[in-house]
């Protein structure tokens, strides 16, 4: 397997990981609220909690784990708001067991036309914003001095990059998992704003020169960091 091949695997998967924190840290932030009848839930753990960085489990999802919704036995979604949360690299699957797990919604499934749907009261959406809204703020404060740093602008919707070249020496995997945490965080800000047609504008700029190294609007053009940025520059 190329180099290039694991380093995007392993980019992914701490993206993946990354949002499963995310949102099983907010499940332990929430107040209780009464959950809806459910059916099976996933329960075979893939990593443990003291097996990854991010201190999460990782569950392996059943087979027959229904993503519909009818998954709840009593659906009702009279009074919710409705949303299409785009998927931009996590697995299904995956997302919507923990989406369930997480009481960022009321009903979280994927419906006839393969969208991933959360339903969700006013007092939801509006935990779920302040709660992106922070973790932007943490993921911006994982800035390097002397290596990269990250900065949102036009409501969320441009993200400015200063990179050094020296991130090229072992920092790109970790670098790149923070910017895609931060284009996830976004994504949530802006289509629980009202926007369906998310995008966000990156521009990435050399850290010693200020020369522009990236100038892209995600998803639209995709996120990479390499060598060849530098000698484009």
């Amino acid at each position: 397997m190329k180099k290039k091949n694991i380093v995007r695997i392993i980019i992914i998967a701490l993206f993946v990981i990354g949002i499963a924190a995310a949102l099983m840290q907010y499940k332990r932030e929430q107040t209780a609220l009464e959950q809806p009848e459910v059916g099976e839930e996933p329960e075979t753990v893939v990593l443990s909690m003291d097996e990854n960085p991010f201190g999460v489990e990782i569950k392996k999802i059943n087979e027959n784990y229904d993503l519909t919704k009818n998954y709840y036995k009593n659906y009702d979604n009279n009074g919710l708001e409705k949303f299409v949360i785009p998927n931009i690299a996590i697995d299904e699957r995956t997302y919507i067991a923990e989406l369930r797990e997480s009481g960022y919604c009321q009903y979280g499934y994927i419906d006839e036309e393969d969208n991933i749907i959360a339903e969700m009261t006013e007092q939801q959406k509006e935990e779920w914003l302040n709660y992106t809204v922070n973790d932007i703020n943490r993921i911006i404060g994982q800035g390097e001095k002397g290596f990269y740093s990250f900065k949102f602008t036009h409501n969320y919707e441009e993200l400015q990059l200063e990179i050094s070249k020296e991130i090229l020496n072992g920092k790109t995997t970790t670098h790149t998992a923070l910017v895609m945490s931060l284009i996830y965080d976004s994504e949530i800000y802006q289509v629980l704003n009202g926007k369906t047609d998310w995008a966000i504008h990156i521009v990435g700029k050399d850290l010693e020169t200020g020369g522009e190294l990236m100038n892209i609007n995600f998803p639209e053009e995709g996120y990479h960091i390499s060598i060849e940025n530098w000698d484009n520059m």
